[in-house]
């Protein structure tokens, strides 16, 4: 991976660098379905930020998220890594408030120059979808942390049909319930054309 020429010069030289990490969610709204993004980044304030060609609203005070290293290899494994997020209203409204199911899901590395906090250059280091997001229960006086458990683009190929054309899915075009007794389908023990 290449940066641009200022941020390749500053670390070249050694010099500090900060880092800022961004997360762009393409999550839904639980009532009604709709499209509802949210993004939430590692800076001190709410930020809007040119990203890919798009500009994006970034909540920011995210500053204890916790981002594993990002592994990169070739094939058609499936890759997975956990993101923890400290206590806040804008993350508590990304995992409770919004529908992340196989929602996907962009992670950025933002390069800045600490002297004059001027943003060198961005670069994605994960694309995927959401595949959880489970909430972790501390025990007294513990911590409690939200957390989103990310899967590679690989994990489109796994996608049973049944999991691509649910009844639900099927009810949001107008009613149809063409698929109301698919999920029978592995529990029946009649074969076809046999009365049940």
């Amino acid at each position: 991976m290449t940066w641009n020429a200022a941020a390749q010069a500053r670390l070249d030289a050694r010099l500090p660098i900060g880092v800022r990490w961004l997360i762009w969610a393409e999550s839904r709204d639980r009532t009604t379905g709709a499209d509802a993004p949210i993004g939430l980044w590692t800076g001190d304030d709410h930020e809007t930020i040119n990203v890919d060609g798009q500009t994006r609203l970034y909540y920011g005070a995210q500053g204890e998220v916790t981002i594993p290293a990002i592994g990169y290899g070739s094939g058609t494994d499936i890759a997975s890594e956990d993101i923890v997020f400290p206590i806040s209203p804008e993350a508590e409204v990304l995992v409770r408030g919004r529908n992340l199911r196989f929602a996907p899901i962009d992670v950025h590395c933002a390069l800045y120059d600490p002297d004059t906090n001027a943003r060198l250059d961005i670069r994605r280091m994960f694309r995927g979808t959401i595949d959880g997001a489970p909430i972790t229960t501390p025990p007294i006086n513990g911590v409690a942390s939200l957390s989103l458990r990310l899967v590679s683009g690989a994990r489109s190929g796994t996608i049973t049909t049944k999991a691509k054309k649910s009844d639900q899915s099927q009810q949001a075009r107008s009613g149809d319930r063409f698929r109301r007794y698919g999920d029978l389908g592995t529990v029946a023990n009649a074969p076809w054309g046999a009365r049940a």
